[in-house]
């Protein structure tokens, strides 16, 4: 019963703070008439400030920071740059922020989100406002919208973290049998813990970003593993089971994310060798989970991430994570 009027408080609180936040993203789209830098900046201090309390209600009020595993990579402070990742769950969205609030850049993050995402009341008017990147299922239909985005990105050099789960859409059982299918068809390999990537948004993201202030891509893997039988053990948990859990941590829950820094320079040009390239990383990303997943998260080494301000975080594992101005080779 606690836990419950525990669930329906924050629920309240984050529908208020929403609509105080769509008052000052819609006064936002006003400003961009007359200051672009104004509207910009404007729109990130509202995400940021509506995401932090987010973030910490999870990291900190149901000590789900203490459950973080973060290896790979270093991740420089402030730095744009284009986020790929595998899609597990509406969860994710929390290891995303729990990365870019330490780089200080929560709010600056941009995400492609489906156009049905316009529906929901109070969050679909804050992500059209605030500049998300809206897509359907016609690529074709949404490639002049999200030209107009980039163009906006790329002519004012906003530092952004561009975020983009080229999966098209959350793993489940089904669609994961779904995938293999379409990859036996298609003659590809098949992938046992994540769905075969859709490469059109990456290859027109990449392709637009080439001559922009946005030079790495950030290559994110997301496991989850949740306490309880052996049977459950790598299961995604629902937003609705961790906001109704008193202590994540201590509950047993845990959260894998590894980082890979690629400088986009050194990805192939032409648009059927970047097809490619994309299709090796999931494979790659593939057999890294399946590593984790039979070797109970041995072997993988965790390292630092950014922390805005420089102050220290500790991790699962007792590393300290810090501020880097450059990254370390895994």
């Amino acid at each position: 019963m606690i836990l419950a009027l525990r669930l329906i408080r924050h629920t309240i609180a984050l529908i208020f703070l929403i609509s105080i936040a769509n008052v000052c993203l819609l006064f936002g789209v006003v400003i961009r008439l007359f200051s672009e830098d104004g509207s910009w900046e404007l729109a990130c201090w509202t995400g940021n400030w509506f995401w932090t309390y987010m973030q910490n209600h999870w990291e900190n009020n149901l000590h789900a920071k203490d459950a973080v595993e973060v290896s790979g990579d270093e991740i420089p402070e402030g730095e744009s740059a284009f986020v790929i990742s595998n899609h597990l769950g509406y969860s994710d969205y929390y290891l995303f922020q729990y990365l870019s609030s330490r780089a200080g850049m929560m709010g600056n993050s941009r995400y492609f989100v489906k156009k049905e995402i316009l529906r929901i009341p109070f969050f679909g008017l804050a992500f059209w406002s605030m500049g998300m990147i809206l897509v359907s299922r016609n690529w074709t239909n949404d490639q002049r919208l999200i030209e107009q985005a980039f163009q906006r990105i790329k002519t004012n050099e906003h530092p952004c973290w561009i975020v983009l789960c080229p999966e098209g859409t959350r793993r489940t059982n089904t669609k994961l049998l779904k995938s293999q299918a379409f990859a036996r068809e298609k003659g590809k390999q098949e992938l046992k813990h994540v769905l075969f990537p859709r490469t059109k948004g990456f290859l027109s993201t990449v392709q637009a970003l080439r001559d922009s202030h946005i030079k790495y891509i950030y290559d994110l893997t997301l496991l989850y593993r949740s306490p309880g039988s052996e049977k459950n053990k790598w299961k995604v948990p629902s937003l609705a089971e961790q906001l109704n859990c008193k202590d994540l941590s201590r509950k047993g829950y845990k959260y894998k994310v590894h980082v890979k820094r690629i400088p986009i320079s050194e990805l192939p040009e032409d648009e059927d060798s970047l097809k490619v390239w994309c299709e090796i990383l999931w494979k790659a990303k593939d057999d890294l989970l399946d590593s984790w997943m039979n070797n109970e998260y041995e072997g993988i080494r965790d390292v630092k991430i950014g922390i805005k301000g420089g102050k220290k975080l500790k991790g699962i594992n007792g590393f300290d994570h810090h501020i880097g101005n450059g990254h370390l080779t895994f």
